[in-house]
């Protein structure tokens, strides 16, 4: 996959998350949610090449639930521990934004690999 593609990708599924954040997360919870946002687009970012983006010719719809199992094992591989500073509410709160994010990750996909193919 060339770099322009990619780069756009990151940008597109970037813009989808940030359209998911709470702008006014005032509790714990809130902002947790908003961490495991980030947390899966800077793991979609890093790890981009690695999904085994579907190519022409390919069977699409294998070829993205692939890709949607692959981000899915990706965010479920994270650990996250209890820091002295993170309350339960906020480790509660990324595991919610993780969750948002795989359903997040499935409308990007089939919404990017289908119009590739129109």
């Amino acid at each position: 996959m060339d770099t322009q593609k990619m780069k756009t990708l990151v940008r597109k599924f970037n813009t989808y998350i940030e359209m998911n954040k709470d702008y006014q997360a005032y509790s714990d919870f809130k902002e947790g949610v908003n961490k495991g946002l980030d947390i899966a687009k800077y793991t979609f970012e890093e790890n981009l090449e690695k999904l085994s983006l579907p190519g022409p010719g390919e069977d699409q719809a294998e070829r993205i639930r692939g890709m949607e199992n692959n981000f899915v094992q990706l965010l479920d591989g994270i650990a996250l521990s209890k820091k002295p500073n993170c309350s339960e509410e906020r480790l509660d709160g990324v595991h919610t934004g993780f969750e948002k994010s795989k359903k997040i990750f499935r409308e990007f996909v089939k919404e990017s690999f289908s119009q590739e193919n129109t």
